[in-house]
């Protein structure tokens, strides 16, 4: 595999990779078997953080080698939640007929609008996934704040875009909803795509050819900081740097300008953060294990250790995987940190400062 031949065996990603931390996993141990035993590689372990390929002298790509391996050899047995995400897929794909996610939130809209938004998958994880979280009033607070800064966006009903089977290594399936979304974007001629996941936002900025704009809502919230105005009651808050908004898409500064301007606000950084920022502990919903816990537990007592009341993220994801361990019972520890969207907290501070 081109990804990976100019791996010269130096170690640095192992010393790197948060699974290091956790188990014996090494990247280059990977790359050594593959490449030179000609074993077969296990690929579910991996985070795909992209930690290793961030400190690679050699820029060896081994995102790519993980997901190209993983379509050679998809095991769905490492797949959480029993799969039913992915199932989910198949069924959108199934039916050419069905609508996409639903759209169905506060706020005005506008359906001749050239500015579109697109809220990911949220309203499935309410339906499926009790971790003490409210993913629904992440499209609420997006549709409010983008009002808020002028905008009226048009609500496409597209379907999941695929980011999961992509890295699952279900190219079929990926590449069904590809297809379908891209063609439903053309057809509404909407020349921005504003989307408050991280995931979606990696996945039709990288992995789709769209003609067009695609935001992540931090990002347009920055461009229009000046106009949200907001002031918080006197509190200190922490971000983590979701995997797929930082190191996949170089995103770090526009969720911290936009925190920075709400009065009343102070911003603590965590101990590793931006380019070094560790992940949440799951991507993909693979490998969601004890391991994965260990990671997590990291996390917050990292974002504890800041003096903060609130974690902030950009990820439904790690929203997610971290409020699961947080409302785990028992609890593995007691963690009084909140664990909150970036822009249900803001649509939740008072306007006008």
């Amino acid at each position: 595999m081109l990804q990976v031949e100019s791996c010269y065996q130096c170690g640095i990603c192992t010393g790197f990779c948060p699974k290091r931390r956790v188990s014996k996993y090494s990247p280059r141990l990977k790359i050594n078997q593959h490449q030179l035993s000609g074993q077969k590689v296990e690929s579910g372990e991996c985070l795909t953080c992209g930690l290793c390929s961030e400190h690679c002298p050699q820029s060896v790509d081994y995102l790519s080698f993980v997901r190209d391996l993983r379509v050679e050899s998809f095991d769905e047995e490492t797949v959480a939640h029993k799969s039913v995400f992915s199932l989910l897929c198949e069924i959108m794909n199934s039916y050419p007929e069905a609508k996409g996610v639903p759209g169905d939130f506060k706020g005005k809209t506008d359906e001749t609008s050239e500015i579109a938004y697109f809220p990911g998958c949220i309203d499935y994880f309410d339906c499926f996934l009790d971790v003490g979280a409210d993913f629904h009033e992440i499209g609420d607070s997006s549709v409010m704040l983008l009002n808020r800064i002028g905008i009226e966006p048009r609500m496409l009903s597209l379907r999941c875009c695929g980011h999961d089977a992509l890295w699952q290594g279900r190219k079929d399936i990926f590449d069904e909803l590809k297809r379908y979304n891209t063609g439903k974007m053309e057809k509404t001629g909407v020349r921005t795509l504003i989307t408050s996941c991280a995931e979606c936002f990696r996945t039709f900025s990288k992995d789709y050819e769209l003609e067009l704009e695609v935001l992540h809502i931090s990002q347009i919230l920055d461009r229009n900081v000046g106009r949200l105005k907001l002031a918080a009651k006197e509190c200190e808050v922490t971000y983590h740097d979701p995997c797929r908004l930082g190191r996949h898409m170089g995103v770090y500064d526009a969720p911290r300008n936009v925190l920075r301007t709400v009065e009343g606000l102070a911003l603590k950084e965590l101990d590793e953060t931006r380019e070094d920022s560790q992940c949440c502990g799951v991507s993909a919903w693979l490998s969601c294990n004890t391991e994965a816990k260990v990671l997590m537990a990291e996390k917050l007592n990292s974002a504890e250790r800041t003096g903060a009341s609130y974690l902030i993220t950009t990820c439904p994801k790690c929203l997610a995987h971290l409020n699961c361990l947080k409302n785990e019972k028992p609890p593995i520890e007691d963690f009084r940190i909140e664990i909150v969207d970036l822009a249900v907290f803001l649509a939740a501070t008072e306007g006008d400062a």
